[in-house]
């Protein structure tokens, strides 16, 4: 009856005002369709990279304009993946449960090592450290702000590219948001406000070739999430113009833009601010969090894991020396608290003592025993980030034709949601008489007629089905997914 009663409720609004709750957690179960192939571009090395999202869709959320979310993993620019359980899949879980579709996106990854280290290699020879750190050995400081600028292009592209399939997700084209954390915050903050060629850094222009990476040092990064150590060419080490600030991925008439970004323990370049990124009237809301006391990526301004190369160097010589100084989370604050008009933002920052370098023997094996000195993600219930964005993940929006050349000519029929598990509910209404649902292979299902706005699916197998739509002058046809 409860059930029933519901459907009813739902069927006596408007679909745009389906006020659905995008804050209390744990809400939905979901299906994953995994490596979706969203592009492929040339990484640092010129190596072709094929670019995938795993794509998480909540079940039982009926909101035919669900929010979508894309996220972007954490890894130093040098590693991580889209579907590291112990890295961003935690974060990508408390949203879709939360009744968001997610998109888990990997991007190119990589930048050019040193040539020449003056003192020992940390993980070389006789240095504790992992043989990972060998690779940590920037060329110089425009390698960073290149990775950078090489994953939010990367972004701008999946975002187009789910756009445009956003009636087979059914998500709103006004409703997209963009997070990450660490080096996946640096990008998404990057993919939210780097819109204009005059906020390109210059350090994305063409620079003079890499020099042969240091023989100490380790020419490794992941590459499709596989750890791989690359022998180097003198092909491999130019360093080309990379590109307008939107990419070449995807231009199918659809924007990048996103409503808002949410940045876990990440940060800008100085960039951001000396080339005024936050300019426009399309400007993004933004959610940060932040630990005060982060060695990695500071709370203010500093080079990058410049705590543990500084103070922990157990014998090897820093590695961060290279790495430009970039703005975290405090830094970015304090800027918008001076600006006349800010964009809407919000932070979320938790303090903590800072690392006391006059008892690195106590702190270091501290931050060896953390891993990650002090910069770890949120407590995985925190809600603020989302109850931040709930006004725009709930609002209503022009969902079928926001940042498209031109609308559709005629409307286009909606089934939602996508996948469906109990109901499937249709954008037709009374104009629509007879539906029937036809599997993979041709095989018909199910008809029911004079259906109304909510169909009933539980007895259908999980599948692709073609929906054959009668309506009052025309036959229509569209694809459905019903999962469990």
């Amino acid at each position: 009856m409860a059930r029933h009663l519901f459907l009813l409720l739902l069927t006596l609004e408007p679909l745009h005002t389906v006020g659905q709750d995008y804050v209390t957690p744990d809400q939905f179960p979901f299906t994953v369709e995994a490596d979706l192939v969203y592009g492929a571009d040339t990484n640092y090395l010129g190596l072709v990279d094929t670019l995938r999202l795993d794509l998480y869709k909540p079940l039982g959320n009926a909101d035919a304009m669900r929010p979508l979310l894309l996220m972007v993993h954490g890894g130093t620019w040098l590693g991580g993946c889209k579907d590291d359980p112990n890295g961003i899949v935690p974060m990508v879980h408390q949203f879709v449960k939360r009744g968001y579709v997610v998109a888990s996106v990997n991007y190119r990854l990589g930048w050019h090592k040193d040539d020449f280290v003056p003192g020992a290699v940390a993980g070389f020879g006789i240095t504790p450290w992992p043989e990972a750190y060998r690779s940590f050995y920037a060329l110089d400081s425009a390698e960073l702000k290149r990775a950078i600028f090489r994953g939010m292009q990367d972004v701008k592209g999946a975002i187009r590219w789910l756009k445009a399939r956003a009636e087979q997700d059914s998500t709103c084209l006004d409703k997209v948001f963009v997070g990450g954390e660490s080096a996946g915050a640096f990008v998404a903050i990057a993919t939210a406000f780097l819109d204009d060629p005059s906020e390109k850094p210059s350090a994305c222009e063409a620079l003079l070739d890499a020099a042969p990476p240091y023989t100490q040092v380790l020419n490794a990064t992941a590459f499709e999430c596989a750890y791989e150590t690359f022998a180097i060419d003198p092909g491999m080490l130019m360093r080309p113009d990379l590109g307008p600030v939107e990419g070449d991925l995807n231009l199918n008439g659809y924007d990048a833009s996103v409503r808002g970004v949410a940045g876990f323990y990440g940060g800008v370049p100085w960039e951001a601010f000396d080339l005024d990124w936050w300019q426009g009237t399309d400007t993004a809301a933004v959610y940060l969090y932040h630990q005060t006391c982060d060695g990695v990526v500071m709370h203010g301004k500093g080079k990058p894991m410049s705590t543990l190369s500084a103070n922990c160097n157990l014998g090897a010589y820093p590695w961060h020396y290279n790495y430009p100084d970039l703005y975290g989370s405090g830094a970015i604050k304090a800027a918008f608290d001076a600006m006349a008009d800010p964009p809407l933002h919000t932070t979320d920052f938790e303090f903590c003592p800072s690392f006391d370098a006059n008892l690195s023997l106590i702190e270091c094996p501290l931050c060896q025993q953390r891993q990650l000195s002090f910069h770890e993600r949120p407590c995985l219930a925190r809600s603020q980030p989302a109850a931040f964005l709930q006004p725009l993940a709930s609002a209503s929006g022009a969902c079928l034709n926001t940042s498209v050349q031109s609308a559709p000519p005629h409307p286009v029929p909606r089934f939602f949601p996508q996948p469906a598990d109990q109901v499937l509910f249709s954008s037709l209404g009374a104009s629509l008489r007879m539906i029937s649902f036809f599997d993979a292979q041709g095989r018909l299902h199910k008809t029911v007629r004079n259906p109304g706005q909510a169909i009933d699916v539980h007895d259908l197998p999980p599948g692709t089905y073609l929906l054959e739509l009668t309506l009052n002058t025309e036959v229509l046809f569209a694809p459905c997914l019903i999962a469990r």
